[in-house]
């Protein structure tokens, strides 16, 4: 089968659906593909970015969020200079994080967090930037947030 034919394949279900118009996104959140901790981070993020749908910002997830995919610029760099995207979110967790190894310790995850963050916020030197680190503690998500407002350098600690 060549690849014409597997457009035209019989076999495809085709289903027409209402055309959703694209509406301007204004933030950007990066995040382990986890799902334990996606909702309590979305929700800061549209918090504290003063955002009110989901609709409103981009995502982009995978193993081991923010410190893990700092060479994957595609996107970031796409909302930020193409979008003109000003919100923009980096996190990560602790609690047994696949993309690290279930053994790294919160503070390993935590720092190399703050580390990608800090080269974020010099790349993107025009965007607010809102940093999440969420955990398990006595059987609780706790989440860490940190703002960091355009061309602002913040030192951020793994304690």
């Amino acid at each position: 089968m060549n690849d014409q034919d597997a457009l035209n394949n019989e076999n495809w279900l085709v289903e027409r659906l209402p055309y959703t118009e694209d509406c301007p996104a204004r933030g950007f959140l990066q995040l382990c593909a986890d799902r334990r901790f996606h909702k309590c981070i979305q929700r800061a993020f549209k918090e504290d970015a003063g955002l009110t749908s989901r609709e409103d910002y981009w995502i982009h997830a995978d193993a081991g969020g923010t410190p893990k995919m700092e060479c994957q610029r595609i996107t970031p760099d796409y909302c930020y200079i193409n979008k003109k995207v000003k919100l923009m979110g980096w996190s990560a967790h602790g609690a047994g994080c696949g993309g690290f190894g279930e053994e790294v310790p919160d503070d390993v995850i935590k720092r190399e967090l703050c580390n990608t963050m800090q080269r974020n916020v010099r790349k993107y030197p025009l965007a607010t930037h809102f940093i999440y680190f969420a955990t398990v503690v006595d059987g609780e998500t706790v989440l860490y947030r940190m703002k960091a407002e355009p061309g602002e350098e913040i030192v951020c600690t793994s304690d």
